[in-house]
């Protein structure tokens, strides 16, 4: 008798759980198919990143419910009026999730037209890795994703003494401790390579260096010596702290980069979100004496710039965000006084927009951006790049993708993939190095061989 009071409790709890799984996902399913947002920013956080796993994730998902489907009938769950009404339920889900999967297809010609820009000698590229590759399958579902060919130098500082000092009396350890940076390098190489300069996201106050999804693959494949940096999020001081903390980090590498092989000389930086507007910065303030405390004479100029999911508009006169953007960057982050509407204020987000330094871009730029970005509307990327084309003489590179939520390419997806593979053709197309025969005229097909997807030329 107790045992079975037990058990009818036990299916009472999961037949509960079922449903409300089946119908957080229905829900969930069709806010990452719509790209809906809502007026705070909490929330759309949170529904970012359900969307995000939603979206890139949907077979996954399926076969968790499948799973969850078979428990149910092997303990006689599955008798339940709930469970049943549920289950009808979850094969519209299914359908949602199988939309989902076919939508991370869109990606694949939308990089092919990206790659075929990149070169007039677009003949050559090989088709895009789909359903018939086992390189496709392998990625799909194994979503952990690690360079295990390298040595990782993990949690060097980047400061010198007069600045750790200076954070331990204002922030204490905790705070110097952000202060430091990894270095992936590749165990193929010996020296001399190209050097990524990776700059985390998180709203400025928060995040990780070791957040970079399956670009960092990608990168060490190509035999790229990768810098990841983290810098303080939680500074009483407030922003710029994070932009100049950037460019002491870049300071330690062009000095020490050459220790670990890399190229002092051939730094490209590159972020996400909340990077992508500081890695955008870096590229667009060489040298200023005001970002420069301490070490104005040094040399902080790059060679190139990616900006994925970035915030590049930090003034939205339009209003794109749903949320108050300029209110929480001015309080919560720069920890400013007064309005965000005041002249005062506008003015400093305007100085702190990428979009407003255009004409001081020197360096080619990556722009990537997914379409329904509820945190970073695309609409911002999108004007970001026309005026960067009208009044730059810069090259600047657009990969527009479809399905895509806010920082979708930290899941290892199709979706993430096929972006990687774009991003990663851009850098070697315009960093990369460039053999003797290359020279002489013929197509550059070793500078676009794309290791990790298993591509043969």
């Amino acid at each position: 008798m107790p045992f079975e009071l037990g058990m009818s409790l036990a299916r009472s709890m999961w037949a509960l759980s079922y449903a409300t799984a089946s119908l957080l996902t229905l829900v969930i399913t069709w806010v990452a198919i719509a790209g809906a947002a809502t007026k705070s920013r909490t929330v759309n956080i949170v529904l970012c990143l359900l969307c995000n796993h939603l979206s890139e994730l949907p077979l996954t998902i399926m076969f968790t419910d499948a799973c969850f489907y078979t428990w149910l009938n092997i303990t006689g769950t599955f008798q339940s009026i709930l469970v049943r009404f549920f289950y009808y339920i979850n094969i519209i889900t299914a359908v949602a999730l199988l939309y989902l999967f076919r939508r991370s297809f869109e990606v694949q010609e939308a990089v092919q037209t990206f790659l075929n820009q990149l070169s007039k000698e677009s003949k050559e590229w090989v088709e895009l890795p789909g359903l018939t590759s086992p390189r496709f399958w392998q990625q799909l579902l194994n979503p952990f994703h690690w360079p295990w060919d390298c040595t990782l130098y993990q949690n060097i500082p980047y400061w010198v003494q007069e600045e750790q000092l200076s954070a331990q009396k204002t922030d204490g350890w905790h705070s110097v401790a952000e202060m430091e940076l990894d270095i992936y390098k590749p165990n193929s190489i010996q020296g001399g390579d190209n050097t990524p300069f990776y700059i985390h996201g998180g709203g400025w106050t928060h995040g990780s260096k070791s957040l970079i999804g399956p670009l960092l693959t990608e990168m060490v494949s190509h035999d790229w010596i990768v810098v990841a940096i983290n810098y303080r999020t939680a500074t009483k001081a407030g922003y710029p702290t994070q932009l100049i903390d950037c460019k002491r980090a870049l300071r330690w590498v062009k000095d020490e980069i050459q220790t670990f092989g890399g190229d002092s000389n051939n730094i490209v930086v590159a972020g996400d979100a909340a990077g992508g507007q500081l890695a955008s910065l870096l590229a667009m303030t060489p040298n200023l004496p005001e970002y420069q405390p301490g070490f104005e004479k040094v040399d902080t100029t790059v060679q190139g710039c990616i900006a994925m999911s970035a915030d590049l508009d930090l003034v939205d006169a339009k209003n794109y965000s749903n949320h108050d953007a300029r209110g929480r960057f001015i309080s919560a982050v720069a920890k400013r006084s007064g309005s965000a509407e005041s002249a005062e204020n506008l003015k400093f987000l305007a100085e702190h927009s990428p979009r407003f330094r255009i004409k001081e871009s020197g360096v080619p730029f990556l722009v990537v951006h997914g379409d329904i970005d509820t945190l970073t509307p695309v609409q911002n990327a999108r004007d970001f790049v026309h005026e960067f084309r009208n009044n730059c003489r810069s090259p600047i590179s657009y990969l527009e993708v479809p399905g895509g939520h806010h920082c979708f390419h930290l899941i290892s997806s199709p979706r993430s993939w096929y972006a990687t593979i774009a991003t990663a053709a851009w850098l070697n197309y315009n960093f990369g190095r460039v053999s003797e025969a290359d020279t002489k005229g013929s197509k550059r097909l070793a500078v676009h061989e794309l290791v990790e997807w298993g591509w043969t030329v």
